[in-house]
Formats: C-alpha cells, structure tokens, sequence
C-alpha cells in the first residue's frame, strides 16, 4: 500500500503562498505587523523604551544603567553610536528609580526617573551632546 499524497499547489497558489509569507514575514521583522497583538487603543504597550541618541559628530559609546527601587539593575548596556543616530531598540517592563549614564571620556549623570509627559509608557531618552555633556528627556 503506497503513502497517500497532497498534490503539489499550482504555480499560480505556490506564488500567493509565498507573497502572503513574504507579507507576514517583512511585517514581523519590522514590528508593525496587524497579527501582533497590541495593548491599548493605539498600540501603546507598558515597555518603558531606551533611547539613546548621539548627537555628537564622531562615533560615541555610551553606557547605560537603569536601576529599581533597591539598586538592582533592570537594565545595562554599553551603546556604540554613530554620530546623529538614536537606538531605541531596548526597553524595561518594570519603571525604574534611577538612570546612570556615562562615557568612556568621563562625562556622566545620574537622575531619577520622574517623567513628566502624561502617557502610557513614559520612554527614557538620552542625548550625547556635541559638547559631551549628557541629557536626558522623556516620550511617548
């Protein structure tokens, strides 16, 4: 007794098949896929983004801790920047209590974290100035 075969899909089905993944696929990779589910009305979620940004004009590293109440790290990173480029590729579930930042040439800073922008998911953003100073701001 020979195994039982699904006919292959026509040429015409193949081709759809494979434009309909190659939609869902691009969709997935860049984040805007209607197949992911969204939290609220517009798709703001409860991940508190880092935004880390070099305006300088030569390549930076900037390192980056966020810590909870208790000092812990919720989050830590060395950032390798070209100039004007912003990475906003990391984020935190749990809203942290302080936001160290520094840089292999010394400067640094240390704040709270006290947004004051009225948004779901208030965003940490982080700015390397042309001077080298440090700043810092907050997004939706």
């Amino acid at each position: 007794m020979s195994p039982s075969r699904t006919p292959l899909p026509t040429d015409g089905s193949r081709r759809e098949l494979l434009a309909g993944l190659g939609v869902v696929a691009a969709g997935l990779l860049s984040g805007c896929s209607a197949l992911a589910p969204r939290d609220g009305p517009e798709g703001e979620g409860d991940t508190i983004e880092i935004m880390v940004e070099n305006g300088s004009d030569e390549p930076a590293e900037v390192g980056v801790r966020v810590e909870d109440d208790d000092g812990a790290a919720l989050f830590s990173r060395v950032y390798e920047l070209e100039p004007g480029h912003l990475d906003s590729s990391a984020g935190i579930e749990t809203p942290p209590a302080t936001v160290t930042v520094f840089t292999p040439e010394g400067a640094s800073a240390t704040w709270e974290y006290a947004p004051d922008v009225d948004c779901a998911g208030q965003d940490i953003g982080i700015s390397l100035e042309p001077d080298g100073s440090i700043d810092s701001w907050y997004a939706c």
